[in-house]
């Protein structure tokens, strides 16, 4: 079996889908999945199903809703009960999502630019929207969050190491988007500016750097961090782009 949920929710069964038809029934798949081999207490998933309300026949009916995922899965007997609680069997390279990370482990542990590129679009490959379809449960709001984060962070290295590979201009481009999307991210601004300045475009850097603060202290209340102001002044102070190679530091998330 196969089980996507970054930006999509689905199952299947080597070429065939798997239909998942009702908000309920996802949800608990999403659960699941997120507790993936491990029993999740029936508490816990009424909660996530009902959203904390008190419903008179929640366990029944939760049972009920296990028992029609477990019709809609090719191999319903990886969904048992024990202990209290329910759980997924999932074999290894069957989540999207461990896919996701494996990638983006190896891309962080690789020692090449070149392969750390590679591997994080190898990885980018995998996600094709918010998780989980934005199921508004806590347990998996959380997941889609930490996932989101985890992707953004990767997106970052990726430029990185673009601008390490001399990908000045066209890192530029990507970089420009993602700073749009994502206005208080002071990593991304970091790595715009400086491959605006390798890439030449000195004036256009320094303008980033404007966008930047008016973002900080407009929605912030606060001056942009030392390592962006660092970078300004060493742009104005007409030093050689990428002198003295270095990365953008990775402090700069504290801004999001």
């Amino acid at each position: 079996m196969r089980f996507e949920v970054l930006g999509t929710f689905s199952i299947s069964s080597g070429s065939r889908s798997v239909p998942l038809h009702g908000r309920m029934r996802r949800t608990l798949l999403g659960v699941l999945l997120v507790r993936a081999n491990t029993f999740v207490p029936v508490n816990v998933l009424t909660e996530a199903l009902w959203d904390s309300k008190w419903e008179p026949r929640a366990v029944p009916k939760l049972h009920w809703h296990v028992h029609k995922l477990r019709q809609a899965l090719p191999e319903g007997d990886r969904l048992t009960f024990d202990n209290g609680g329910y759980r997924l069997e999932v074999h290894p390279g069957e989540l999207d999502v461990e896919t996701f990370e494996t990638l983006a482990g190896q891309a962080l542990k690789a020692a090449g630019p070149a392969q750390r590129a590679s591997l994080i679009r190898q990885a980018l490959t995998h996600w094709h929207g918010a998780p989980y379809e934005g199921l508004d449960v806590p347990l998996l709001s959380d997941e889609t969050m930490r996932l989101s984060e985890h992707r953004l962070v990767l997106l970052e290295e990726l430029y990185q190491a673009e601008l390490d590979l001399g990908r000045h201009a066209s890192a530029a481009v990507e970089l420009a988007d993602l700073v749009r999307r994502n206005p208080l991210r002071q990593r991304a601004q970091y790595l715009l500016m400086d491959a605006l300045w390798r890439a030449g475009r000195t004036s256009d850097a320094l303008a980033a750097y404007r966008r930047a603060r008016r973002v900080s202290v407009d929605q912030l209340g606060l001056e942009p961090g030392p390592e962006l102001r660092l970078l300004e002044r060493r742009i104005l102070a007409g030093e050689v782009a990428g002198a003295g190679a270095h990365r953008a530091p990775a402090l700069l998330h504290r801004a999001r």
